[in-house]
């Protein structure tokens, strides 16, 4: 985490070109964790469900490393617009197949950009609060 934090802090414009990038290339891949309209085979289902869960992990880190002070609304706006133009980049990849009927539905939308959203701002929460714990144990020694 360290190399990561002294990478971000010397090349912070192609860091954050490079982590929100990331968050828009798992949403628009990523899309929709769990299809509630359509049956898909377990071991795919799984390894979506897998994939997105730890791209939202990671993506809590980049969050975490590219936004260390700022506040929780702040960061949460971010992800979320990165979560839209990720959904907003598979409808226009999908645009005219069947699968947007199938796929981009209230339920499904919802659902991939809550769980996204809350598992990657749980990672930044996670990270703000070690960041602080950390702090305060070295000012007390």
């Amino acid at each position: 985490m360290e190399h990561f934090k002294a990478y971000v802090s010397k090349h912070r414009t192609i860091s954050y070109i490079l982590g929100i990038s990331f968050l828009v290339f798992i949403n628009c891949c990523g899309f929709p964790i769990l299809n509630l309209n359509k049956k898909w085979p377990l071991m795919i289902t799984a390894t979506q469900i897998y994939v997105v869960f730890a791209g939202a992990l990671f993506s809590g880190a980049i969050l975490a490393g590219l936004f260390p002070k700022k506040r929780f609304a702040a960061v949460a706006a971010v992800d979320f617009a990165a979560i839209a133009i990720g959904l907003v980049c598979r409808y226009l990849l999908e645009f005219g197949e069947v699968s947007n009927t199938y796929n981009f539905t209230l339920p499904n939308t919802l659902l991939h950009i809550g769980i996204f959203l809350a598992i990657s701002m749980l990672v930044w929460l996670t990270s703000g609060m070690k960041r602080i714990a950390n702090a305060n144990r070295s000012d007390n020694t």
